[in-house]
C-alpha cells in the first residue's frame, strides 16, 4: 500500500472518528433531555431513576472525550507516514 493510500485511510478514519464523537454528543443530550421529563413527570418522587440517568450523562461525556484524543493520534500517524513518504 502506497503512503498515499495509507493516509487517505487514515483520513478517513479520523472522519469516522469525528461522526463517532458528534453521535456520543447528541447522545449526552438526548439523556439530558430524558431526565428533564422524567424529573417533571414524576416531580420528585424520581430520585433513583434519575441517579441512573445522571449516572447515563456522565458515562456518555467521559466517553464522548475519547475520539478527540484517538483523532489526534491519527494525525500523529498521518504526520509519520508523510515524513517516511517524501
Amino acid at each position: 500500500m502506497s503512503a498515499a493510500q495509507i493516509i487517505a485511510q487514515l483520513a478517513a478514519a479520523s472522519q469516522k472518528l469525528d461522526e463517532a464523537q458528534a453521535k456520543l454528543l447528541a447522545a449526552r443530550e438526548d439523556a439530558s433531555q430524558a431526565r428533564t421529563l422524567v424529573a417533571g413527570a414524576l416531580q420528585g418522587s424520581s430520585g433513583q431513576l434519575v441517579g441512573q440517568i445522571d449516572g447515563l450523562v456522565e458515562v456518555l461525556g467521559q466517553v464522548a472525550s475519547r475520539p478527540a484524543a484517538t483523532r489526534e493520534q491519527v494525525k500523529q500517524t498521518i504526520a509519520k507516514v508523510q515524513a517516511l513518504g517524501n
